[in-house]
């Protein structure tokens, strides 16, 4: 754990739990709403300052990493020049996989996410830093609520941090995780080492747990939702479904990212990355022309899960692919197509905008009871009961007005990663998905890697790097690629 002293805390007011690449200086120039000196935090009084500095830099990175992470997946492609056009060459970069020749270590869109990320992590740790160094008795026993509240956000958003270390960020392009450095001030030589995933996983966990005491009943199904997903993406599939049995269920709220509309690092920055503001990405075709998606058809019944938005509907001016023989040709950069379009060598197919955050005040779900359910599908369909996995998937569609499957049409896994890409659309979660389809051999188990395992070529990154922000600053790091 950082600790460095704070002359200075960002913070927006109506802020949850939001993120924004930076291409520009604009971009990086962010201005105190509100703000306090150091030494005047240490008071039990300014628990819900702090927690509201934290969720602040959890919204920068939940919608920044998600926008870049769907764009290493298969889900986004950069850009379709609808309206303003796609400009940043560093989206352009992500979605090939950040090759050599795109200087991986220096993508300064990433270099702001893992920035945030780093603060997001110190913000969480200090303030349990602060509440130990104060004292229970400082805020009356440990049944003050504002001591709770500082041991559960302290200890649940710093699990999320080491989880999005662990899930998204890497050393190099197939050893993901994280650094976590205890220093007094930047100047500090003595940095952490690299802490690999399933290290940092377990370290998330930890903090998770540490939370569930001071957790309400809802609070507590996130956790354990969380956890579900974190024993998946490690093939632990029996721990996986033991923690989502004690995860959201139906009827309960998404656990969402919440953000306002207007200008500013609390706004949600799919708006101007991939969205009506500026379509620096578009979803892959598959969205709109596959029949198990849209199927060409914006009113679809699955538009209530991947809504997508007809340029020409909101009156800016629509750009078209070009199929190529390789896939998708698209701002000099080739994204394959896996899906069946129904299209042809030559056709110029529409690219759709994503319509799931149409306004910069729009919510990001980080976890809702739709995939806890798809959860405990995967781990039914993978211990052999295929009719109980069904059930979850037609409860999951079911809740979006969407037609039920019946067993003749159910093809256990891929059925089960299609409807994770439908209600993952947009979270950064499909990569991960394509991760472990390839790294756990589930082709063995049925699934289809030609569909959804990892699409790129061998040598680029299944993660995002850290970059040189870091490694320039750390020695155990390397600041050149092998």
């Amino acid at each position: 754990m950082k600790r460095i002293r704070l002359l200075t805390l960002f913070i927006a007011l109506f802020a949850f739990v939001s993120l924004t690449a930076c291409d520009s200086i604009v971009d990086d120039t962010i201005d105190p709403i509100s703000s306090a000196g150091d030494e005047a935090l240490n008071d039990p009084d300014e628990v819900d300052f702090l927690i509201n500095g934290i969720r602040a830099r959890s919204n920068n990175v939940q919608d920044n990493l998600s926008v870049q992470t769907s764009l290493i997946s298969d889900q986004f492609i950069f850009g379709g020049a609808n309206g303003g056009g796609a400009t940043f060459p560093t989206f352009r970069d992500l979605m090939r996989g950040l090759p050599a020749d795109t200087n991986p270590l220096n993508n300064n869109s990433v270099d702001g996410t893992q920035n945030h990320l780093g603060q997001y992590r110190f913000l969480a740790d200090n303030l349990l830093s602060r509440a130990e160094n104060l004292g229970a008795e400082a805020f009356g026993g440990t049944d003050d609520p504002r001591w709770q509240a500082a041991q559960f956000a302290g200890n649940f958003h710093g699990g999320i941090a080491r989880y999005y270390w662990a899930a998204y960020f890497g050393e190099t392009q197939r050893s993901g995780g994280g650094v976590i450095s205890e220093i007094d001030s930047p100047a500090d030589e003595e940095r952490s080492e690299f802490i690999p995933s399933a290290q940092m996983y377990d370290l998330a966990v930890e903090k998770l747990d540490n939370a569930l005491p001071f957790a309400s009943e809802y609070e507590a199904k996130v956790i354990n939702s969380v956890k579900a997903r974190i024993a998946l993406f490690q093939d632990d599939v029996s721990a996986a479904e033991s923690f989502a049995e004690n995860g959201l269920e139906p009827g309960d709220a998404p656990f969402q990212n919440q953000y306002v509309d207007r200008s500013g690092n609390q706004s949600n920055t799919w708006d101007t990355q991939g969205g009506i503001g500026r379509a620096q990405t578009v979803p892959a075709p598959r969205f709109f022309y596959n029949d198990e998606y849209l199927g060409g058809d914006f009113d679809a019944a699955e538009s209530a899960r991947i809504p997508l938005i007809d340029p020409d509907a909101v009156g800016i001016p629509a750009d078209f692919g070009e199929v190529t023989e390789a896939g998708l040709l698209n701002r000099e950069a080739v994204h394959p197509i896996r899906f069946d379009l129904g299209l042809a060598v030559g056709d110029t197919p529409l690219l759709p905008l994503q319509g799931r955050y149409p306004d910069a005040g729009a919510d990001i779900n980080f976890i809702t009871w739709q995939e806890n359910h798809l959860m405990l599908a995967e781990a039914a369909e993978r211990s052999g009961d295929s009719a109980g996995a069904l059930g979850l998937v037609n409860e999951v569609r079911g809740s979006y007005g969407v037609d039920t499957i019946d067993s003749a049409d159910y093809d256990g896994l891929n059925t089960i990663f299609v409807e994770r890409d439908k209600v993952t659309f947009t979270t950064g979660i499909r990569l991960v998905d394509q991760r472990r389809a390839t790294e756990f051999n589930l082709d063995a188990e049925g699934l289809d890697l030609d569909l959804h395992g990892w699409h790129l070529d061998d040598n680029v990154w299944w993660y995002l790097p850290i970059t040189l922000a870091e490694r320039l600053n750390n020695p155990n790091l390397p600041n050149e690629l092998p």
